[in-house]
């Protein structure tokens, strides 16, 4: 497959979701951009991460057991407001996402099955933007 987005290779991203598969694939492809990922199972080890890490941005599952997506973003906005933050969910209808972005202070939302090369766009842009302000 080619790569059309290109790795800042710098940048620290947090993974959270409750399927190993999705966080080994995850932070298999940004590690291999030059990205710093670390990754959680729940609600809570991500707050714990974040409270010592200070991730630029964090990808996360919205429904986890415990703390969810949602919840898990208005907890760090009393550690790091300025972390960016993607949601992706199985079960988010289009309204729901347009939603989250406009009240929820979500930068992005995507649905699983999601495309590996938007996503790595989507983070490249968010990141650039962060580094530009």
């Amino acid at each position: 497959m080619k790569e059309r987005w290109i790795g800042l290779n710098q940048g620290s991203l947090l993974i959270v979701d409750d399927n190993l598969g999705i966080r080994s694939l995850l932070k298999a492809l940004f590690s291999s951009k030059g990205y710093v990922v670390s990754t959680a199972t729940t609600g809570i080890e991500a707050l714990s991460l974040a409270k010592t890490q200070s991730p630029d941005l964090i990808i996360s599952d919205i429904k986890m057991p415990g703390i969810n997506g949602l919840e898990l973003r208005e907890r760090l906005l009393g550690y790091n407001p300025n972390t960016r933050i993607i949601l992706i969910s199985a079960y988010a209808d289009q309204k729901e996402i347009n939603e989250l972005i406009h009240n929820g202070n979500i930068d992005f939302v995507m649905t699983k099955p999601f495309d590996l090369e938007k996503l790595g766009i989507v983070v490249d842009n968010l990141l650039s933007e962060e580094q530009l302000q």
